[in-house]
This record gives C-alpha cells, sequence and structure tokens, in this order.
C-alpha cells in the first residue's frame, strides 16, 4: 500500500461528509455534530479551511484512494496542532495513521520548521494513544476526558 498526503481540494468534500455523518468515525473526537452534514455543508467547510493560511489540511490517499484527513492547525511560529481520522473504515488497522503521521510530521518539522507538535487526544482511544507514543509523543498533561501531547523536534525543547 502506497500512503501519500496532499492538500484538501474542494473535490473532496464529496466523499468526507459522508465521513462526518458516520457517528463511529467521530467517536473519540471532540467533533461531535448535533445535525447532519450536508454535501452544501461541507463544501462551505473546505472552501474556508483550504483558504485558512494558518492550517495545513490534507487529504490521505492510500493508493489513489481517498482515506482519510489529517491536519496541522493553529500554526503559530513555530508550533501546530495535530489532527488525523481515516473516514473510509475498511482501512482501519492497516497502519495507515502511523505512515500518513510520520509524512506530516516531518513536513511540519523540516518544511514549515516547526519545533513541537501538539495533540489532544480522548483517554478511551487506546489505538490512537498507542500510535501516538510510537510516533514520539510524550503525555504533557491530562484531563477527565483527554490527554495533552507533545512531540518536539529533535534537537530543540519546549518553549
Amino acid at each position: 500500500m502506497q500512503v501519500t498526503i496532499r492538500p484538501l481540494v474542494e473535490q473532496d468534500a464529496y466523499t468526507s461528509y459522508m465521513w462526518r455523518n458516520d457517528s463511529e468515525v467521530f467517536r473519540y473526537t471532540a467533533n461531535t455534530y448535533d445535525h447532519v452534514i450536508t454535501l452544501e455543508s461541507e463544501l462551505c467547510w473546505i472552501r474556508r479551511v483550504i483558504s485558512n493560511t494558518s492550517d495545513y489540511r490534507c487529504a490521505i490517499i492510500v493508493d489513489d484512494v481517498y482515506v482519510g484527513n489529517i491536519y496541522l492547525t493553529d500554526i503559530v511560529r513555530d508550533k501546530a496542532a495535530f489532527h488525523i481520522f481515516i473516514g473510509d473504515k475498511s482501512y482501519w488497522g492497516k497502519g495507515i495513521a502511523k505512515q500518513a503521521s510520520k509524512l506530516i510530521i516531518d513536513y511540519g518539522f523540516s518544511t514549515l520548521q516547526l519545533n513541537t507538535i501538539y495533540l489532544e487526544v480522548n483517554k478511551e482511544n487506546e489505538s490512537a494513544i498507542r500510535l501516538y507514543e510510537k510516533l514520539g509523543f510524550k503525555l504533557e498533561r491530562e484531563d477527565v476526558y483527554w490527554l495533552h501531547m507533545v512531540l518536539v523536534r529533535p534537537n530543540t525543547s519546549v518553549s
């Protein structure tokens, strides 16, 4: 399987809006919707986020199939927030999230010159926590529902 990432494009909305209506895909995320996500609302969302210069939002592609999204958001100076989901459930558990994560982390550190990438993960999402630990993320703090983790570029320190 060849895993790549590329910036989101408007056409992605025609697939991603279906994922946003699947409660299993978003079970562990902070994004819970109290309404149906329509194609029109997803197109509005994707147009807005792809024009936002403080985010780097990508599609995850496996052998030319769009299977999920991965983002670096809220990029300020040398820090960014990390987000990922595999929307196509037939691709769950195949190591795709790990490969895509390595790609965007490398891009963040080498091209965007980030020093710190941070994330929040639901304490119940054990597979995601294991992935983040394998990628080198370290627990920074926790609260009732979330673990707050951080990954620092090698040879830098958290500021």
